[in-house]
């Protein structure tokens, strides 16, 4: 084949797969969630250096658009505050934005769609719970309590992890404050709670105060033990028993005995041995035999 004829042919398939790649569709991209009164910055990016077309910002299915701008490269960022990204849905809303661009005559397909939710806040609940010690067989019962009703559902919090809930009261169990965290003798946990407003809309409150919680496992021990918890003096006011005595097998005990001193969390046991360390106990006297 004559060289001068395959490099054109060449060229044509070049360009012809080109043609097949390229698209004239702009993408869109952004935070898909922003709380009510915060701004957020939406960016459309379009395939070509587009200085002096408009690109356009559509709400839901709407064939108008609610924000234009006159595009300077290659991308065009809309920063809006969340009432203009609103327009006339109301706070809580999930809708859909998409952007397209335009010059003289000539108009691009539309960019795919991106959700957008836009999220309300309310006062924060107070929350009871009706021990601040509690042992493998105890329960704690928990009251999420709104200023506003009626609320759509409450969920419950500990420092790890979220409990959802169907109504604003829950049974939580040993089991459910001690997922996740190592198995220890004492462990501080701190409970509280939200409650959403409407099932659909996204309007969740702020965060309930925190109740600090004592779990006592004395099956972490094998000989008694007394420890001594350092707590705000805040802290130490909402512990009505200040002193509390776990019973754990054969006999043992574990007594804790709340203290005020200073802001910091401390907690001090007289000298324990736990489950671990008689097993390393034991594994040392097994090799030394």
């Amino acid at each position: 084949m004559d060289l001068v004829l395959f490099v054109a042919l060449s060229l044509c398939c070049w360009t012809a797969d080109a043609r097949y790649v390229w698209s004239d569709k702009p993408k869109i991209l952004g935070t898909n969630e922003i709380l009510d009164g915060e701004t957020v910055e939406i960016s459309c990016f379009v395939p070509v250096d587009y200085t002096g077309g408009l690109c356009r910002l559509f709400r839901g299915d709407s064939e108008y658009p609610f924000k234009v701008m006159v595009a300077t490269s290659y991308v065009c960022i809309f920063n809006l505050t969340s009432k203009e990204v609103l327009g006339n849905y109301v706070v809580g809303s999930t809708f859909k934005l998409r952007c397209d661009y335009r010059l003289q005559e000539y108009t691009s397909i539309s960019s795919d769609n991106m959700l957008m939710t836009v999220s309300g806040t309310r006062p924060k609940p107070s929350l009871s719970i009706s021990r601040r010690f509690v042992s493998p067989d105890d329960i704690i019962e928990a009251t999420c309590i709104p200023p506003v009703s009626p609320v759509a559902y409450c969920r419950f919090y500990t420092d790890v992890y979220g409990l959802d809930r169907p109504s604003c009261s829950a049974n939580i169990t040993f089991r459910e404050l001690i997922r996740f965290l190592e198995p220890s003798l004492l462990l501080p946990v701190n409970l509280s709670c939200t409650y959403d407003l409407d099932e659909v809309l996204s309007i969740r409150s702020q965060y309930s105060d925190e109740h600090l919680v004592f779990v006592v496992d004395p099956r972490q021990v094998t000989s008694s033990v007394n420890c001594s918890v350092s707590v705000s003096e805040d802290q130490l006011a909402a512990f009505e028993d200040r002193t509390l005595t776990a019973f754990g097998a054969n006999g043992t005990t574990v007594t804790i005995r709340m203290t005020q001193r200073g802001r910091n969390l401390e907690n001090t046991c007289n000298r324990l041995q736990t489950r671990s360390d008689s097993q390393r106990t034991a594994q040392m006297k097994r090799r030394l035999q």
